[in-house]
């Protein structure tokens, strides 16, 4: 059963909205995008189009807020393009209003990333530029408050979902899960190296396009010290990823990756960070399959009913499948990007 998106109540927007100089408020709206955990309003304004975003639970300690709104001004000083945050009038850069947090910025206008067969490789090419770029600037970023710190680029705690997973999984798939979720666990460790700031959820909605272009990257609620090679790991993921057709579902949508869409973004972020900074084909694309299951597992339910255990097995099985795909097409996919770039 899908997760009911929260709302914004009148009362919060009100509270909040009075904290900050917009002058006239000429209408508000449900900008219902992104988490369903961090609900949304457009402000149109005196001082134009803004949005209203309250932050997640477990993403909205203010101190950690803070963290990732210095990241956004570092941001903003080294040229990218960021959508810019509104102060308060007392000049904070977040308001709390009884227990929960939220944030102001100014609304960027766009479209969403194009899967179109004429646009999804131009897409994926931005994106993988832009983060290649941010990579490269935001050691030039130096917050004062305390970062958070990823704790393991693959939780090999995880494992233990794996081993719980119902009876849609036989023995033979837990196992070679298994072993794929292990590998990455270790492929990580071999090549640890110092965590940096890293954006935490490069993905493509959280990218605003005009035309082939993108004019901003959103929602670094998930900005921390952690490893590059796993982002970009995420990133390729997620761009290359293939959207169900009409009626499908997604377990049973094609498990390899959008060629098109992997080297796009590939030879994007290969353009986008220099040499020495860039990180390694093999490490990123031996740490795919891992960091799909990862990312999943962690969402997976410890305890709930059916109807929700039911919708999280679709989901597995459909990861599963993929994650399997991309271990067992390792070689052929080094070979396609490396003849690329």
């Amino acid at each position: 059963m899908p997760i009911s998106r929260q709302q914004l109540s009148q009362r919060e927007i009100d509270a909040v909205l009075s904290e900050y100089n917009l002058g006239k408020t000429h209408s508000v709206s449900e900008l219902a995008a992104g988490s369903v955990y961090s609900p949304k309003v457009i402000v149109e304004s005196d001082r134009g189009r803004m949005l209203l975003k309250r932050r997640a639970r477990g993403l909205d300690i203010p101190i950690l807020v803070a963290f990732s709104h210095q990241v956004i001004l570092g941001c903003l000083e080294q040229g990218i393009c960021v959508p810019p945050l509104l102060g308060t009038k007392d000049h904070n850069s977040l308001v709390q209003f009884e227990d929960q947090v939220y944030e102001l910025f100014v609304f960027i206008e766009g479209t969403v990333f194009d899967r179109s067969p004429s646009m999804i490789s131009k897409h994926a090419h931005e994106a993988g530029a832009l983060l290649g770029e941010v990579h490269q600037k935001l050691d030039s970023v130096s917050p004062t408050f305390e970062a958070p710190v990823e704790p393991e680029t693959i939780d090999l705690a995880r494992i233990q979902t794996i081993n719980r997973l119902s009876n849609q999984f036989s023995n033979e798939l837990k196992e070679q899960l298994s072993r794929i979720f292990s590998y990455g666990g270790e492929l990580a460790k071999a090549n640890a190296g110092q965590p940096k700031i890293v954006h935490g959820d490069w993905h493509p909605g959280n990218m605003i396009f005009r035309g082939e272009h993108i004019v901003a990257v959103c929602d670094f609620d998930n900005t921390r010290l952690g490893s590059r090679a796993r982002e970009v790991a995420q990133a390729m993921i997620h761009f290359s990823l293939r959207s169900p057709e009409r009626g499908q579902r997604a377990q049973d949508c094609a498990p390899d990756p959008d060629a098109s869409a992997l080297v796009g973004f590939w030879d994007g972020y290969c353009t986008g960070a220099p040499d020495s900074m860039r990180c390694s084909l093999k490490h990123c694309l031996g740490l795919m399959p891992a960091v799909m299951l990862d990312e999943a597992l962690a969402s997976y339910p410890a305890q709930a009913d059916s109807g929700a255990i039911e919708h999280a097995d679709s989901m597995m099985i459909a990861v599963a499948r993929k994650a399997v795909w991309l271990d067992q097409h390792q070689n052929e996919l080094v070979s396609m990007l490396d003849s690329n770039s």
